[in-house]
């Protein structure tokens, strides 16, 4: 008999008919704790006493291992590419309820260590079994509940030192770019400055080669004035040695003239 059957009153049935039926609530209640990971409920809590009491614990354990099942799925996700609000929004919301359950089955636990007080012995030994099974199954998803709780912990908080590392990569690499952004505006402006002093020195060699153009031409000018009267004075000197030798023969004529008339005398 599975927790599920817990404080219900048995149904006599065909022995093959009431093996499927044993066996198919066996399974489903296996089937819904083998998604926890955590082995499956015990269902051998046989032949309890009559009442209602421990079917609705029974129930609500069924229903805080579904629950705590729910909740390991969803702390798989944690710290992945699907984590975001909307899974943090569903994981608080199902431990906000699996904590509501909880509750209700600690109630409910207390409730019937309560009546089975004032049960016959025989019927209080029965609801003694019963119970302590049912607390021992409780309390084994609760610790796979606590334990979930622990792993969501370590994974946000991996996640989050993740997140920071990545972060802080992320600034490492914005500085490091920012460093080389500034280093090349530097390089720049070095580069731009030697533009500007060659292109400066190109306009003084220009300014300095157009000076000295100037003074060839000036120099040019000079020397054809120079010139000019350079032939003057040629011209003068070759004047002058006419001249000389004109006179000169006029002083040979003279002298001639002379001699001959100390002759004849």
């Amino acid at each position: 008999m599975s927790f599920q059957d817990v404080g219900k009153t048995p149904v006599k049935r065909s022995g093959s008919a009431g093996s499927r039926g044993l066996s198919s609530v066996r399974e489903s209640s296996s089937a819904a704790y083998s998604s926890n990971a955590h082995g499956p409920l015990s269902s051998s809590s046989h032949n309890p006493p009559a009442g209602g009491g421990y079917a609705q614990v029974s129930d609500a354990v069924l229903q805080y291992q579904r629950n705590v099942g729910i909740l390991e799925r969803i702390t798989q996700q944690v710290g992945t590419k699907t984590d975001g609000p909307t899974l943090n929004e569903q994981y608080k919301t199902q431990v906000d309820v699996i904590r509501q359950l909880g509750f209700k089955i600690e109630a409910g636990l207390r409730q019937e260590e309560q009546v089975m007080q004032s049960l016959p012995r025989n019927d209080a030994a029965r609801s003694r079994a019963t119970h302590v099974k049912l607390t021992r199954d409780f309390r084994r998803v609760e610790q796979g509940f606590k334990n979930l709780q622990l792993e969501a912990r370590r994974k946000k908080s991996a996640a989050t030192v993740a997140r920071e590392q990545q972060h802080q990569h992320t600034e490492e690499t914005n500085d490091e770019s920012n460093q080389l952004r500034q280093m090349q505006l530097q390089q720049d402006s070095i580069n731009a400055e030697i533009m500007r002093e060659r292109e400066e020195e190109i306009r003084n060699i220009n300014k300095g080669m157009h000076t000295v153009n100037e003074i060839y031409k000036d120099l040019a000018h000079i020397v054809g004035n120079q010139q000019e009267q350079i032939d003057q004075v040629e011209n003068q000197m070759e004047g002058a040695n006419l001249n000389a030798k004109k006179g000169l023969e006029q002083v040979e004529k003279a002298n001639a003239k002379s001699s001959a008339e100390c002759t004849i005398s």
